[in-house]
């Protein structure tokens, strides 16, 4: 199984987890101290509760800080965050080797206490060759030095990720910490879905994903689909989730909100069009299943259902199926495959669009993604 469920704002993490693991279309899920509180608070269960309905049912569990997230523009929602000991005095602060220790120590002894491996804290860089990225390194550096056995999360926005040579150099200097594995995170400035990607920023992440797959585990959080060019160059596996939340990290699901606001962030139940790679409206795929049949169930194999569990079931299966068919083959042949995928992809839409009307089509779900494949196919020689 290559997906696993991020956190989510809902009550709902640790039945729906079970069952996905289950039923065979998620491997675990992440804890966040900013989606789920501590101890439980009648709304959501204790994070120990979660930690251990989870593991019993077979599944991986782990706790992310997410202390990038402190960095990010306006971030202000800490109703949950609160509940946590992971500061010794003020919150983000990483300026010294002390308080870099601290909060590590204070990390790994949540992970230990919830039976989670170690995921070091990471800080959020938007250039790789600045104070902020030397501080990354050094975070990392702590955290490796606590823990051999630790995760290292590389989080970073479109600059970062589109920064060439200088991420390039970035990354290396990271990869001399030899963990045990790496979880990547690539922030958006908006929750736009398909997310505002470019084929710099695709080219980036699959080669960072490829460098640092050679030898340990790398997996891509918040991905969704737009993380498959990452799975292709060597990720093993991707979150997601029924909410928007779970499937990109976009500043704005990190901003303060009211009291009375919708805790859930909205289900996302759009139908996830395996031979489009993305999606239409609930509007948009009625149409089609209305107009042409045929082709609706071409391009969406399995039922999708009425219901958001039955939705989330039918996007997390699909993108299982996407990765099993490309997991078997070698480096070059991964990549080339889903680069297949991707121009079949491109072909379907125009025929979809003029049937649909849609209004997001293939130049958000498949050019930047396909792009960024045939500039990495081009780096590697793979013309």
């Amino acid at each position: 199984m290559s997906v696993f469920l991020e956190d989510t704002a809902r009550n709902n993490l640790p039945t729906w987890a079970t069952a996905a693991i289950k039923d065979g279309y998620a491997k675990g899920a992440y804890l966040s101290p900013f989606a789920s509180p501590k101890l439980g608070n009648g709304y959501k269960r204790s994070a120990a509760d979660v930690a251990k309905t989870i593991i019993s049912s077979g599944g991986e569990f782990w706790f992310d800080p997410m202390t990038y997230a402190l960095s990010m523009p306006r971030t202000g929602d800490f109703r949950h965050y609160n509940t946590w000991d992971l500061w010794g005095k003020d919150r983000g602060t990483l300026d010294t080797s002390h308080a870099q220790k601290d909060h590590v120590n204070r990390v790994f002894d949540i992970q230990a206490e919830l039976g989670s491996p170690h995921l070091a804290p990471a800080i959020l860089v938007s250039y790789p060759d600045t104070l902020t990225s030397q501080r990354a390194l050094e975070l990392s550096q702590r955290s490796v030095e606590i823990s051999a056995n630790a995760w290292l999360t590389v989080a970073g926005d479109h600059q970062f990720w589109s920064a060439g040579a200088e991420l390039d150099a970035h990354i290396g200097a990271l990869d001399q910490l030899q963990p045990a594995g790496w979880l990547l995170v690539v922030t958006r400035s908006d929750n736009a879905m398909p997310p505002s990607a470019t084929a710099e920023e695709v080219y980036g992440l699959m080669r960072t994903t490829y460098a640092l797959s050679q030898d340990r585990p790398v997996r891509v959080a918040f991905g969704d689909l737009a993380a498959l060019p990452a799975v292709a160059a060597g990720a093993e596996a991707l979150g997601t989730g029924w909410d928007m939340r779970q499937r990109l990290c976009a500043y704005q699901d990190f901003e303060e909100r009211a009291p009375d606001a919708s805790t859930g962030g909205g289900w996302y139940q759009r139908p996830t069009l395996e031979g489009l790679f993305g999606g239409l409206t609930n509007g948009e795929y009625v149409i089609l299943v209305s107009e042409n049949p045929a082709l609706a169930e071409r391009l969406t194999p399995g039922a999708i259902g009425p219901k958001p569990q039955q939705a989330f079931r039918h996007h997390a299966t699909t993108l299982t199926r996407i990765i099993d068919e490309l997991m078997p083959l070698a480096g070059r042949q991964r990549v080339e495959r889903l680069r297949d995928l991707y121009v079949g992809a491109h072909k379907e839409w125009p025929r979809v669009h003029r049937i649909t009307g849609a209004k997001i089509g293939s130049d958000r779900w498949i050019k930047p993604f396909l792009e960024g494949i045939k500039l990495f196919c081009e780096a590697e020689g793979w013309n």
